[in-house]
């Protein structure tokens, strides 16, 4: 028992001593959290804004009756009066696609006064926000259903490097087409016009998001890059159209454009007269007949080939005709394909089945257009990608 007593003792003072220190040790490396860049997209800003002319004015601009009634007033209302501290400033501008790559023109919609455009914005230096008051555009008025009874927009195909300011198609072959407008109500004392903005199209015809042919639309739609107008001051601009400058691959008459393996076509010859329709005669527009021969130059199977067509002007007009690559598709049980959407715009240009190593008789392409036009570029896309330069139009005596 003598010895019970200290080794409590010994086994109590041991418990309720202090632990050695511990040894620093070194936080855990944790690493920064990864920072996610969003991939640029190079459509958005893929379309300039290119103005043609900015007017200043006390009243709102007329709207002139559309031509084909028998009688219109092209003045404003009488309820409008001069506000002296505001003005309206309306700005005629046409479209260029600035990307390496053709792009649709996104401006779509169900009337020209009724499209994306209705929704631009002036922003003024200060930051105050100016709604357009008008728009007007002849782009993106076409439309093709699905068997959903879906209807999508049919947007106009720009090539690289090309402009454009309007686009004569469909029942508006036989009308002047109405270029790119927009008028803004701004103070009076407003001299800086600050910044353009043109929403994008996002409207392509599903209620309830996108489907199977949206998401193959989408990405192939040009977004606007806006414009600063602080350098732009009111007036007349000449612009060349449509493009700054002839395109190196356009090819002149006469000299063929191959495919090998696949097809060679050759734009055989430009021809006009007067429409035996004497309604279009008398607006004076004339018939130009554009000559393409296809050959295929495939040596074991006959071959039939999907083209488009467009005639740009050197009056910034796009005439595609009466005749549009794409219809309703209510038939097909299958999205049309990328490529296909693409030319959708233009007029139907392609060749039936041609037998292996044959070529076609020269199909006409035939388009409606202002008598006075004398120059243009016919560019051709789809299975075969090719521009020809259409120079020195004839132009047709006048029908006795």
């Amino acid at each position: 028992m003598r010895w019970l007593l200290p080794a409590v003792v010994l086994i109590a003072t041991a418990c309720t001593a202090p632990a050695p220190p511990s040894k620093p040790t070194a936080p855990p490396a944790t690493r920064p959290p990864a920072v996610l860049t969003p991939t640029p997209d190079p459509g958005a800003s893929a379309l300039k804004i290119i103005p043609l002319s900015l007017e200043e004015s006390q009243l709102p601009p007329p709207e002139p009756t559309p031509e084909g009634f028998a009688s219109g007033r092209p003045a404003p209302t009488p309820a409008a009066t001069p506000e002296a501290a505001w003005k309206y400033l309306t700005i005629t501008f046409a479209i260029e696609n600035s990307s390496d790559t053709a792009r649709l023109v996104g401006i779509g919609g169900t009337d020209p006064s009724a499209t994306n455009l209705a929704a631009a914005v002036l922003t003024a230096r200060d930051g105050k926000r100016y709604k357009a008051l008008r728009s007007n555009t002849s782009f993106g008025l076409r439309t093709a259903t699905a068997r959903s009874l879906t209807t999508y927009p049919v947007l106009l195909r720009l090539p690289a490097g090309f402009r454009a300011a309007a686009e004569s198609s469909g029942t508006l072959s036989i009308l002047t087409p109405a270029r790119n407008v927009l008028t803004f109500k701004i103070p009076a004392d407003l001299t800086d016009y600050g910044t353009l903005s043109i929403p994008p199209l996002t409207s392509l015809g599903p209620k309830t998001g996108d489907d199977d042919v949206t998401r193959r639309l989408r990405p192939l739609i040009g977004g606007f890059e806006p414009l600063d107008l602080g350098s732009v001051s009111a007036g007349v601009r000449q612009v060349a159209f449509p493009a700054t400058a002839p395109p190196s691959d356009a090819q002149p008459a006469g000299r063929p454009v191959s495919v090998p393996g696949k097809v060679t076509l050759n734009l055989l010859g430009v021809d006009a007269s007067d429409p035996a329709d004497f309604v279009i005669r008398n607006r004076g527009w004339k018939e130009v007949s554009l000559g393409v021969q296809y050959r295929n130059e495939d040596a074991q199977q006959p071959r039939a080939f999907n083209v488009s067509a467009w005639l740009f002007g050197e009056d910034g007009v796009v005439y595609t005709g009466d005749a549009p690559t794409v219809g309703d598709f209510g038939r097909s049980l299958t999205p049309p394909d990328p490529a296909a959407i693409l030319i959708w715009d233009g007029r139907s240009a392609g060749a039936d089945r041609i037998a292996a190593g044959q070529s076609q008789e020269p199909r006409r392409l035939l388009f409606v257009v202002p008598r006075e036009l004398r120059n243009g570029i016919l560019v051709l896309a789809g299975d075969v990608e090719a521009m020809y330069t259409v120079a020195a139009i004839p132009v047709p005596p006048p029908t006795p």
